[in-house]
């Protein structure tokens, strides 16, 4: 007996059983949505997982007891096993933590079937989950799931959709108080959340909120997000897809909250200068998955994913921005003290 698998096989139940969850969440009318959804992405990511382990030559069987049928690992223990094979690009803790919460709605749906407007945390985990699942095959495999799927999609709504972020909001309104499973969910979400902030990894793997918005290209500017073709006629050049965040879940940190996180790098206390070098060096306020800043200037605020970007610096690489902000500092001081001499 084959212990380990073909992971080939493997892999394209993988990326069928992904396909689906898509494609029965995509259906106009299916009163079951959610739960088929949650059902076939945790079974889509067993199946990818079990895929790793069988292309590293790991078997995905649990030990044969006497009497009983052979049986393949659950998600869970699958993850345990894969997991040192995940490649850099894909953090492993948040990923874990957002199957979980797949999980535990698949297994007990039947708690949240009256809640009003539950379905949009599943959304926006099932969301995060997909946009996981496709950077592992891509980081992992080289696989893209982009010639699986066609693009033509018409999205219709005959509600305006909320987010994530005002289900939560509204479950505090003492007034209207949700039942206990739901609170226990939103508690046991709460709790990854922190888990993912506490060891600096990226809680976008986790949750997102996701929004969609069909804006004319020519208002552009008026956009939370853009889904449009450049060019025309015959030759059509660009797809252009802006992902709206709100900054008060994406980027919660103020600078000294990160300077706090992070405390030392590289065995050496970390400073607040330090941390303007790295964000000088590497432009991240120029970079919304970093920094949010308001439109009036008076206020700059960091993404989680800002600690996880500088803990990973090589100290070479943290020497550097400190040397060449130093440059830029005196650079700029000389030409303050030469136009003042001018004025």
């Amino acid at each position: 007996m084959n212990y380990r698998g073909s992971y080939r096989k493997l892999l394209g139940n993988a990326r069928a059983a992904m396909i689906a969850a898509v494609d029965v969440y995509n259906k106009p009318v299916f009163r079951y949505r959610d739960e088929c959804c949650a059902i076939l992405l945790v079974n889509a990511w067993e199946l990818l997982l079990k895929a790793i382990l069988s292309r590293n030559k790991n078997s995905i069987y649990y030990p044969k007891k006497r009497g009983e049928d052979y049986r393949t690992f659950s998600w869970k223990d699958a993850f345990t096993k894969a997991e040192s094979y995940f490649p850099p690009q894909v953090a492993v803790l948040p990923i874990r933590r957002n199957l979980e919460l797949l999980a535990k709605y698949r297994d007990n749906a039947v708690h949240f079937y009256n809640v009003s407007d539950f379905g949009i945390l599943i959304y926006s985990l099932a969301q995060t989950s997909i946009v996981n699942f496709r950077d592992l095959l891509i980081y992992g495999f080289g696989v893209s799931l982009r010639d699986e799927f066609d693009w033509n999609l018409l999205p219709l709504g005959l509600e305006p959709p909320i987010d994530a972020v005002t289900y939560i909001a509204s479950t505090r309104d003492p007034t209207k108080k949700p039942p206990f499973a739901v609170r226990q969910y939103i508690a046991e979400l709460t709790r990854a959340i922190g888990e993912v902030e506490e060891a600096g990894s990226d809680t976008g793997r986790l949750l997102t909120v996701f929004a969609v918005k069909m804006e004319s290209t020519k208002k552009i500017e008026l956009a939370d997000i853009v889904v449009g073709v450049a060019g025309e006629g015959d030759s059509p050049t660009q797809v252009t897809v802006n992902r709206w965040q709100n900054p008060n879940v994406t980027h919660p940190h103020r600078r000294k909250n990160v300077v706090s996180i992070i405390a030392s790098l590289h065995d050496v206390k970390f400073t607040p200068y330090v941390f303007d070098a790295i964000v000088w060096q590497y432009q991240l306020k120029s970079k919304p998955q970093y920094c949010w800043q308001a439109d009036e200037g008076i206020l700059t605020k960091y993404s989680n994913d800002v600690a996880a970007f500088i803990r990973r610096l090589t100290r070479e690489e943290v020497d550097n921005a400190i040397r060449g902000y130093k440059a830029f500092q005196r650079t700029r001081q000389r030409r303050h003290r030469d136009d003042s001499a001018q004025t």
